[in-house]
């Protein structure tokens, strides 16, 4: 397989993520490519490049991050996080939980009436189950504040659906799932952008090196696209890292308009 083939197979792959709203698992790429007979470290590149153009690929986690995921979870909680553990627990403390029966109750009623009351005390109900749930993604760069509150927006949105889960799902099964998936989302959303933002601080670092040695060989201004025929890369994206950076070449000169 030749670099303009894999390159326009990425394109190509690029575009089913923007169909898909910039969202892929990672048993999506395999199957893409699974004609070439990729190596590990290229599917590990292939998901990397992906993080860098705001992809998330479900289920990729880079390996540094998964030698550094048990430390990251025995971190003690914040100045922050103890301060709102401390508020959210004296609210908690002036809850009283229903039991099952009374719960799946409140939930038959939302499911045929939509009633706004059902949903209210719902939404109470499981305000301890929100940050037991939360707890189990802690560790993960994101407060314990932000996980708790995109698990309260999960449920608000999953007791809007209730009638629509599918019919093998208990409700509140289905309930104690949207919750954990729009915590989980939050944590991968915010693993991708620190990810992607990364890639981009090591690709525009690169491109730093490569104008410099260019421009010390021709003893020169050098131009984009003379480092895009140096560097075998497209000139446009020579130029979208440069904009992004807000920087022209080294000592060279910004293309005419």
């Amino acid at each position: 397989m030749n670099r303009e083939e894999f390159q326009e197979r990425l394109a190509e792959l690029g575009d089913l993520a923007g169909k898909n709203g910039n969202r892929l698992s990672g048993d999506q790429v395999r199957k893409f490519f699974a004609s070439m007979e990729l190596s590990e470290e290229q599917y590990e590149l292939i998901f990397a490049y992906l993080a860098s153009r705001q992809v998330i690929v479900e289920g990729y986690v880079p390996a540094k991050r998964e030698e550094d995921k048990k430390k990251q979870e025995k971190l003690p909680l914040t100045e922050e996080e103890k301060s709102f553990l401390k508020s959210y627990q004296a609210d908690l403390e002036q809850l009283e939980l229903l039991e099952e029966a009374e719960l799946l109750e409140l939930c038959r009623q939302v499911e045929e009436t939509g009633d706004e009351l059902a949903k209210a005390k719902l939404t109470e109900q499981f305000l301890p189950e929100v940050l037991r749930l939360a707890h189990n993604f802690r560790g993960r760069e994101v407060q314990l504040g932000d996980l708790v509150q995109e698990g309260n927006v999960g449920l608000m949105l999953a007791l809007e659906t209730l009638g629509m889960r599918p019919s093998k799902s208990p409700p509140l099964e289905y309930l104690r799932d949207e919750i954990c998936q729009a915590i989980s989302q939050a944590v991968e959303d915010d693993r991708a952008e620190k990810e992607a933002g990364g890639l981009l601080a090591n690709r525009l670092n690169d491109l730093r090196d490569e104008i410099k040695k260019l421009t010390d060989e021709l003893e020169r201004k050098v131009s984009i696209e003379e480092l895009a025929v140096y560097m075998d890369m497209p000139a446009e994206e020579i130029e979208n890292l440069l904009k992004l950076a807000g920087e022209a070449p080294e000592g060279g000169e910004e293309k005419e308009e």
